[in-house]
């Protein structure tokens, strides 16, 4: 027994029809859906996923709580750390064209849950095109799925795909945000220390003495580091996102600037700034739950 992936890719080798679908023995998806899957490929799709996830879907007997949770977190790990930009990933119902199946059946080497990522990996690699429809499923309470005992392998393999197939793996801006967030709290520090040693400089005049003051202030040098982590950090994102991720990730400073300054030192935050705060982390949130990574090689056809 060397996996569900083995399983299914020596089914993929040696099915002879001209479309070949695999579906879970447990028949969790109707199959008065295989017309539909079919209809797919009929339509010029090479790959026709089955998603439990997108409009349209129904789901007659539901998954308990914590198998779909553990579901969204999987699928959103692989949605970051591999840019693959379909709702449901692990849906087990895929129909493929004879040609396809045969090229990621050849193709494939993981033997275990995680070949389905593997699949629509290698799909991108040979620029087929895959399209993700709705279906009818219900959960089965013996299915042999364990959430301790599969998750940590899958998380794992995830990680095994991106190192062995990094030309698959298209970047979502998400990853960046580790980073971002590491940029602002040393901007944030470092401003912490700059007012420190500027409240503790006695009032001078602008000029020599005052920069000399400045200079010396153990304070302000200690701020003067952490910002320049900032920019370092900063560019280091700047280089890993899009432009349509850069706005809001640099006006992440703003944030957390403004709200250290209030909850700090007490300043005042004006409604224009309670505005900009709010529209800033409403769009950071939208763009790293639900932004699309960067084009693929492939045809993803969604």
């Amino acid at each position: 027994n060397r996996g569900k992936g083995a399983a299914v890719r020596e089914g993929l080798r040696r099915a002879r029809g001209k479309a070949i679908l695999f579906t879970d023995a447990d028949l969790s998806t109707a199959p008065s859906e295989i017309p539909r899957a079919l209809r797919k490929l009929a339509a010029g799709a090479d790959v026709a996923i089955g998603s439990r996830h997108l409009a349209g879907s129904r789901l007659p007997i539901p998954q308990p709580l914590t198998r779909r949770l553990g579901g969204r977190v999987f699928n959103l790990a692989a949605k970051i750390l591999l840019g693959l930009p379909y709702a449901d990933t692990q849906c087990g119902f895929k129909a493929f064209s004879r040609a396809a199946a045969r090229r990621l059946a050849a193709a494939g080497r993981e033997d275990g849950f995680a070949f389905d990522l593997e699949l629509l990996l290698l799909a991108r690699r040979f620029r087929l095109a895959v399209t993700e429809f709705p279906i009818t499923w219900s959960d089965r309470a013996f299915t042999t799925v364990s959430l301790a005992r599969h998750a940590p392998r899958m998380f794992r393999a995830i990680l095994t795909l991106q190192r062995r197939l990094p030309d698959t793996v298209v970047y979502h801006p998400a990853r960046a945000l580790p980073l971002i967030l590491f940029s602002c709290a040393c901007a944030v520090v470092g401003q912490i220390l700059y007012k420190i040693g500027a409240r503790a400089i006695p009032p001078l005049p602008l000029g020599a003495d005052f920069l000399v003051a400045m200079a010396s202030s153990h304070w302000i040098q200690g701020g003067l580091v952490f910002f320049m982590s900032c920019a370092v950090t900063w560019i280091l994102a700047l280089a890993r996102v899009d432009l349509s991720f850069a706005f809001p990730m640099l006006s992440l400073n703003f944030v957390f600037t403004a709200l250290y300054a209030w909850l700090w030192f007490g300043e005042h935050l004006s409604p224009a700034r309670v505005g900009g705060i709010a529209f800033v982390i409403a769009g950071v949130m939208v763009i790293a739950s639900g932004g699309q990574a960067h084009p693929a090689r492939g045809k993803d056809v969604l």
